[in-house]
């Protein structure tokens, strides 16, 4: 056994998160075989210490203990230290984060983990103040010498009763489960978590004073369901009125980026004024794909006022995306960091990238400050509450949100709501330029991850027929879903082992987990409906396939949340939504699309379906909320799939497409059939498109299938009607 001192290897990395740690005195290993071999020889207990690359707290721990010698002196001492990326490591932080959970009742990062060298927890936590930390050391060491038995046996069992938990099983009864009503009951949650003042949903409800996040597949997800599709007109009322509450609130609070577009990960108050900056793919895919979805929910009702602030809102997101986080390779980077330097060798604080004193500001805007000024509530002492500034790092800074109507704004200044509106655009320009020219950006997470692009594929594809032309974004969009495709499947998927890779940067990472399969297979989908690129398609039901092989419990059914690995003590099966759709609520909703685009395979792919909603049935039941965009894809199935078959070319099929997205309807499907293009793939696993192809259907008509009945095939003024029904 060797006895030479570990050193810091994390320069060797390619994770932008492990890389920011490679200079600390602290000697970092990765999570590797090689590690784990090497903490059993020393006879040594493990720290893991998971993160991201933009979190704050993460930053924070770092600074006052991880690059603190002297404490860095007691981990090296006592401990063999990993680091690892939640973002590309999911599978080794999901497993203790649930212990996390289970021992403590709370969990975040970055998430602070004791084990023993065979990798059994036996204490964690999140953030420690440096003290606290190295008292934490000490003692744990002390534990672990004096009563080592204990170590083991605490953390043996709750592994035991985590593994116990991943492997229940429920028999599947979908009628039974429908019959439960997940989504109204969602609703009646929503309805009591929903914030009337300030929209948005947190335990505290009307009480709620922060933080609040979008927590899209939580909230607006359902929400627009219930939109269109609620019992009464009470339900689907107040079901648009919180979803588009929520998105106004988005897009006047400072949780948005007015400056450069983008919107930060949540709000630390109840107004959505104060964020947290840090700006991440995920939040951004998501939450453009609901503003589009509501911006068609309220124009189809004649309500444009809301609905332009939700393709506002949508052309924001996309603007700032495809400027800010797409790599010239064609994937997107996955975050920004909420820090950043105020000045040149500054130490970096929260926000400073974001944020203005008055002088600043005034000096920028010029002539229009006082109509600037008074939009924003910019003061000379800030306008941040010191409450939502735990570090005093935004004392005397502004941040820009709302605070007063244009029209207000207007009266007050005996001028247009127009005109201040073009002042405020003016000034935020002005204020952009001196921003990109004198300030130093936020750190950029450069890796590429499939199951954020995943999402953002579904976002770009639905934004490239859907969001209005008059914001001439729809070709940028289809370009850039387009770039995504391409780089994953040159860069990230192995035909020869069929086999996906879960991150890239400079080069492949990790492995693939289900949600990167299951969120790109989706995007792949939506892309498809899109484009009429029936190649897609066929892409999806070989990624449906491997994934099956790789994921799927045969035992007890389900979807394990990542392939088998020796040092991942338990497969866990994560199917409650969070931040993000769950990879089984994500892949329920894929295997119901496809069993209606490949039709050749339906019931294989419908017992796939019902065999999954069988293995989260249990906890569905008890606690929908928890698995709300599964009971969205429950209700899309119990209402039935609408299929639309569009044929022909050229512009009078595209008013038939234009005509097919414009409407919000989640429960629908849509096959292309284009003669210049004959979707020749599609057509092997698609009887109805295979006669369709074989037929020369030319004529540019839509038919309209549903309940297994298709109808007969309609043109021009038609197509509206049969749409809107």
């Amino acid at each position: 056994m060797s006895t030479a001192p570990l050193t810091n290897v994390l320069s060797k990395s390619k994770s932008p998160y492990l890389l920011q740690h490679k200079d600390n005195p602290v000697a970092w290993q990765e999570f590797t075989p090689e590690t784990i071999r090497l903490a059993k020889e020393l006879d040594r207990p493990i720290f893991l210490s998971s993160g991201y690359s933009a979190c704050h707290w993460c930053h924070v721990l770092a600074h006052e203990s991880f690059e603190d010698a002297d404490t860095a002196q007691l981990m090296n001492d006592y401990f063999v230290n990993i680091k690892v990326d939640r973002e590309e490591r999911p599978d080794v932080d999901r497993l203790y984060m649930a212990y996390l959970q289970a021992s403590s009742g709370g969990g975040g990062w970055p998430l602070s983990v004791f084990m023993t060298p065979d990798l059994e927890p036996f204490f964690a936590g999140t953030y420690f103040p440096r003290q606290h930390f190295r008292s934490l050391l000490v003692r744990l060491r002390e534990l672990w010498d004096d009563d080592r038995d204990k170590c083991v046996n605490m953390g043996r069992h709750v592994i035991s009763m985590l593994a116990e938990t991943s492997d229940s099983r429920t028999p599947p009864s979908l009628a039974h489960l429908i019959s439960t009503n997940p989504l109204g009951r969602i609703f009646t949650h929503l309805t009591k978590t929903h914030d009337p003042r300030y929209h948005g949903h947190t335990a505290s409800g009307a009480r709620a004073t922060g933080p609040k996040f979008p927590s899209v597949a939580l909230t607006l997800e359902p929400l627009a369901r219930l939109a269109v599709g609620g019992e009464t007109d009470d339900v689907r009322a107040r079901s648009r009125a919180m979803g588009v509450g929520m998105l106004r609130s988005i897009w006047k609070g400072g949780i948005r980026d007015w400056v450069g577009g983008g919107v930060a990960r949540y709000s630390v108050d109840e107004k959505w004024i104060v964020p947290h900056f840090e700006k991440m793919l995920y939040d951004q895919a998501q939450l453009l794909s609901s503003a589009v979805d509501f911006g068609l929910i309220a124009a189809a009702r004649g309500e444009r006022a809301d609905a332009q602030v939700c393709f506002d809102l949508a052309a924001d997101i996309i603007k700032y995306s495809l400027r800010d986080l797409r790599s010239p390779l064609g994937g997107f980077f996955s975050a920004e960091d909420a820090d950043s330097a105020p000045a040149p060798g500054a130490t970096k604080k929260e926000g400073a990238f974001y944020v203005w004193d008055k002088h600043e500001i005034d000096e920028v805007v010029g002539d229009c400050k006082d109509v600037f000024d008074d939009v924003f509530s910019v003061k000379i002492d800030g306008n941040v509450p010191a409450q939502h500034d735990a570090h005093g790092e935004m004392t005397g800074k502004n941040i820009l949100y709302q605070a007063k109507s244009y029209a207000d704004v207007a009266a007050k200044h005996a001028t247009s709501e127009d005109r201040v509106a073009e002042l405020v655009q003016a000034g935020l320009a002005k204020l952009k330029e001196r921003r990109d020219a004198a300030r130093e950006r936020p750190g950029l997470d450069d890796k590429i991850l499939t199951a954020w692009n995943g999402l953002m594929l579904t976002a770009l594809a639905k934004a490239s027929v859907s969001l209005p032309e008059t914001y001439g974004l729809r070709d940028e969009c289809r370009a850039a879903a387009d770039g995504i495709v391409a780089f994953i499947r040159k860069e990230m998927w192995d035909a020869t082992t069929r086999s996906l890779t879960r991150s890239y940067r400079d080069g492949k990472g990790p492995t693939a987990q289900t949600d990167d399969y299951a969120f790109f297979i989706k995007g792949l989908l939506d892309l498809y409906e899109a484009s009429g690129d029936d190649a897609h398609v066929g892409f999806a039901l070989d990624l449906q396939q491997r994934q099956d092989e790789l994921f799927w419990d045969a035992d007890a059914g389900g979807y394990f949340a990542s392939a088998p690995d020796p040092h991942v003590l338990v497969r866990m099966k994560d199917a409650q939504d969070a931040a993000e759709p769950s990879a089984t609520s994500v892949t329920l909703h894929n295997l119901q699309r496809l069993a209606l685009l490949a039709s050749a395979q339906h019931d294989a792919l419908a017992r796939r379906a019902e065999e999954t909603y069988g293995s989260l049935a249990a906890e569905l039941e008890q606690v929908p909320r928890a698995f709300a965009y599964s009971a969205c894809a429950l209700v899309d199935f119990a209402s039935g799939y609408r299929e639309y078959v569009i044929t022909g070319s050229g512009a009078a099929a595209q008013d038939i497409v234009d005509a097919v997205f414009a409407a919000y309807r989640p429960n629908k499907v849509v096959v292309r059939v284009d003669p210049a293009r004959p979707p020749t793939t599609l057509a092997q696993v698609n009887e109805v498109v295979q006669a369709l192809v074989e037929g020369g259907a030319r004529e540019p008509a839509l038919r309209v299938c549903e309940n297994g009945a298709c109808g007969l095939p309609v043109s021009g003024d038609e197509v509206a009607r049969v749409v809107g029904a």
